[in-house]
């Protein structure tokens, strides 16, 4: 059966002409004979047709810019998960095994028609003791799906490293593993409570986001039940500009929000895609958000936290130089590469976009013509930094559609600017040093200890 679901993945495949973009030479195995028109729309349309786990793949894929250049990464983007309902008896057959006794309430007042319906799960309203409820049921035969796509997969990424041996840095089965476990992750819904417990304390104290309590006596493996939330897609501009909701603040809050989770909180919701956003109706003068699906979070090594705002800083500076060696030094790209030239490329790229005014560059955008400027040095980022940019890049695009003339570095800068200064001053490293519990902390409160009574008794030899 494996072989027959990777000979037809391989077909799907080959047909849109994606190999193109990695075989130059001539070979009719991989690469049909006539080059397709528009390969990019193709591949995604091939993804599609390939079914549930494959769109899931290409979504994760969309951000991989050290393997894809920025039209196909463009392209995946587009990737959406809607899928057919799934038969309600399904649905209340599941949700009997799941839940026993307790699946009596649920079932009581619940709604056949469903709110919504994804490649992984079907979410329905409810209403349990008078409180307006949702639940979110798992697919059928999901696992099983999967592990049979994902074992394709890795068998395809072990022929194609025959024929190809491009992007030595990038472990192209490592990559498919952890892909794997991302998705499978997916499939635990009480991994995806976890995270919106986390992300709720993270918020609790804030107007930013308000995360939707979970209720665990209805939770398992395969279904989730939440609060309903009464919100407003923040697709639909008109329904916000109705309820008077202030625009401007409203997208500039998203990016607050985005800023908090990755550099104060380090944990960021990395799904942050419009079907997951919703804006409330509360307080039009300062609108937060309402966001779900927390199944794909995220987080970066501190290194890559500092490297982040260093490069933010850089790009407002045009210190392309400064940035060259910032690559170097982190491994983004190739140890050997001339501090020198990646500059001059970085600048051939990236200046004539720093040319016009702020409030017009996106960011996300900027990011991925740099990365595809550096793809020529061995560029490889790994999988936390790429999800980062994936949320970014949706944050960033949310806020314009909701508020066109967003300037995500205004809200930026000076909130990266008070970060380095808080972290790195040596208040906060001892801050840090104290919460890690690290040995340093000892040495360096010694050192305090000692300069004080040495400075004590040098004031008392002179009095």
């Amino acid at each position: 059966m494996k072989i027959f679901r990777l000979i037809q993945v391989f077909l799907a495949l080959r047909k849109s002409g994606i190999f193109y973009y990695f075989i130059d030479s001539f070979n009719p195995l991989l690469k049909p004979f006539s080059k397709p028109e528009n390969i990019p729309l193709k591949f995604r349309e091939a993804l599609e047709g390939l079914g549930p786990m494959f769109i899931k793949l290409g979504q994760l894929l969309s951000t991989r810019t050290d393997i894809f250049d920025y039209e196909v990464s463009k392209e995946l983007n587009k990737l959406t998960d809607n899928c057919a309902p799934v038969d309600f008896s399904y649905i209340s057959d599941l949700i009997n095994k799941e839940l026993g006794a307790r699946a009596e309430r649920v079932l009581k007042n619940i709604e056949v028609t469903p709110l919504a319906s994804a490649s992984l799960a079907q979410v329905h309203r409810l209403n349990v003791d008078e409180e307006e409820l949702v639940i979110k049921v798992q697919r059928p035969d999901l696992y099983q799906q999967i592990k049979n796509d994902l074992a394709a997969i890795k068998d395809g990424v072990k022929i194609l490293r025959l024929f190809y041996k491009g992007y030595p840095r990038v472990n192209l089965m490592n990559l498919a593993l952890d892909y794997e476990n991302v998705l499978l992750n997916e499939l635990d819904f009480r991994i995806e409570v976890a995270n919106a417990k986390k992300t709720y304390e993270n918020f609790k104290n804030s107007d930013l986001l308000y995360v939707p309590k979970i209720f665990d006596e209805y939770t398992t493996k395969k279904i989730l039940v939440m609060e309903y939330i009464d919100g407003i897609p923040v697709t639909d501009v008109s329904q916000m500009t109705q309820q008077g909701l202030d625009l401007k603040k409203l997208s500039e809050n998203g990016v607050q929000i985005f800023l908090k989770q990755v550099f104060d909180d380090n944990f960021f919701h990395a799904d942050m895609h419009p079907g997951n956003i919703f804006a409330s109706k509360e307080n039009p003068a300062s609108p937060s958000y309402y966001a779900v699906d927390y199944a794909i979070c995220g987080s970066l090594t501190e290194s890559n936290q500092i490297l982040l705002a260093q490069m933010i800083s850089c790009l407002t500076e045009r210190d392309f130089y400064s940035l060259a060696q910032l690559f170097i030094f982190a491994e983004w790209v190739d140890e050997k590469t001339k501090t020198e030239e990646l500059e001059s490329v970085l600048r051939a790229n990236c200046e004539s976009l720093l040319d016009s005014p702020l409030s017009e560059i996106l960011f996300g955008e900027l990011l991925l013509s740099l990365f595809e400027a550096m793809r020529k040095f061995d560029l490889y980022l790994d999988n936390d930094l790429m999800l980062l940019i994936k949320t970014l890049i949706h944050i960033e695009g949310m806020g314009r559609q909701i508020y066109p003339d967003l300037d995500f570095w205004h809200v930026a800068t000076p909130f990266l600017s008070n970060w380095i200064k808080e972290k790195y001053s040596v208040k906060g490293l001892v801050s840090y040093l104290v919460s890690k519990k690290h040995i340093l902390t000892y040495m360096i409160l010694k050192k305090i200890e000692d300069s004080k009574q040495q400075f004590s008794d040098w004031e008392g030899e002179y009095k």
